[in-house]
């Protein structure tokens, strides 16, 4: 139920000034029917909303709390409920810029300051831009990040390797992997002196995770229906490929495939007979972001993390068996 202070009437204008106030800390929170949706770096979580604050618990027994929990949106979260809400893993925003989002990747949690109890949200403040800072910074799988984090699992060796050399193998900027790598020694995902990854299991748990909603749709470049294992096309044009998904597996015999390549190429497509209005898109081609440097033109396999990610992708019971090899051969590598 809506709290006894809500009308109807004027929530429109009260979601609003909610919205607004998730703006000013760079997330962008949109309603579609009974679910919410926000945006963060890239990520994009939901859940379904509920407007205002249980009174009690008694909305935990009624059947009527959704899986994982809510998304509670008011006009004022107070501290003891925000506390509550937390301890029941619902997530919350209210018009004042308080924020908990809790979820694989993503850790978002602003509250009050001293001296600021309640204070109207106008004009972006010093204090916003650092609590936006601060979102930012605890979003440790955002796309770019993320493909940091890909290639650490990948090579154990590049864990102590230099920023620069970790930057050009991810795809990505020196300060980008100097965030990383901080990010990860203050969670303790790196081992005392920089020897390699802790805890690899977990991070290869939250990588996976977060990979649908974060690197996979910033990777991806289209959806074709075609025959994936006829690439003569692509690699007389001189490219190389890289097989994930069933296609990349020896236990899985379907035709989904998901192809990475470092350019998109048209007349390859064309020549591979691949149609965009098929019955069934089979193909999934993303971007390669990581760095190859003298491979020959052909059909390789992927990056182990991204072959696990995308068999974990669907609920197909046969992927997901296909996938537990994978992820045990990606901790032994950092464990020999």
């Amino acid at each position: 139920m809506l709290d006894s202070s809500s009308d109807r009437g004027d929530l429109a204008q009260r979601l609003d000034s909610v919205r607004s106030a998730l703006g000013r800390q760079g997330i962008d929170l949109q309603l579609h029917g009974d679910l919410a949706r926000l945006r963060i770096d890239g990520i994009e979580l939901e859940r379904r909303w509920r407007w205002g604050l249980p009174a009690d618990d008694r909305h935990e027994l009624d059947g009527t709390r959704p899986d994982g929990g809510w998304m509670l949106l008011a006009d004022r979260v107070p501290p003891a409920r925000a506390e509550a809400a937390r301890a029941r893993g619902d997530w919350y925003a209210d018009a004042l810029g308080r924020v908990h989002v809790r979820a694989p990747g993503v850790v978002i949690d602003v509250r009050d300051r001293p001296g600021n109890v309640d204070r109207p949200v106008g004009p972006e403040s010093t204090q916003e831009r650092l609590s936006r800072s601060r979102v930012r910074a605890q979003n440790s799988m955002s796309p770019k990040r993320a493909q940091v984090v890909c290639c650490l699992l990948e090579e154990p060796s590049l864990v102590g390797a230099g920023l620069r050399t970790i930057a050009v193998r991810s795809g990505v900027s020196v300060g980008v992997a100097q965030q990383v790598v901080n990010d990860l020694n203050t969670r303790r995902f790196v081992r005392h002196g920089g020897a390699g990854l802790n805890r690899v299991d977990e991070l290869l748990d939250q990588w996976t995770a977060a990979f649908p909603t974060s690197l996979g749709p910033r990777l991806e470049i289209g959806r074709f229906s075609g025959d994936a294992v006829q690439l003569g096309a692509w690699i007389a044009a001189g490219h190389v490929i890289y097989l994930s998904g069933e296609a990349a597996s020896d236990d899985l015999h379907g035709t989904d495939a998901t192809l990475y390549v470092a350019a998109f190429d048209m007349k390859a497509a064309i020549s591979s007979r691949w149609s965009r209005t098929g019955e069934r898109l089979n193909i999934t081609v993303r971007q390669q972001f990581w760095s190859d440097a003298g491979r020959e033109p052909g059909v390789y396999d992927a990056l182990l993390p991204l072959r696990l990610a995308d068999l974990l992708v669907t609920d197909d019971p046969r992927l997901r068996l296909a996938a537990r090899p994978l992820r045990e051969e990606i901790v032994d590598r950092h464990h020999r």
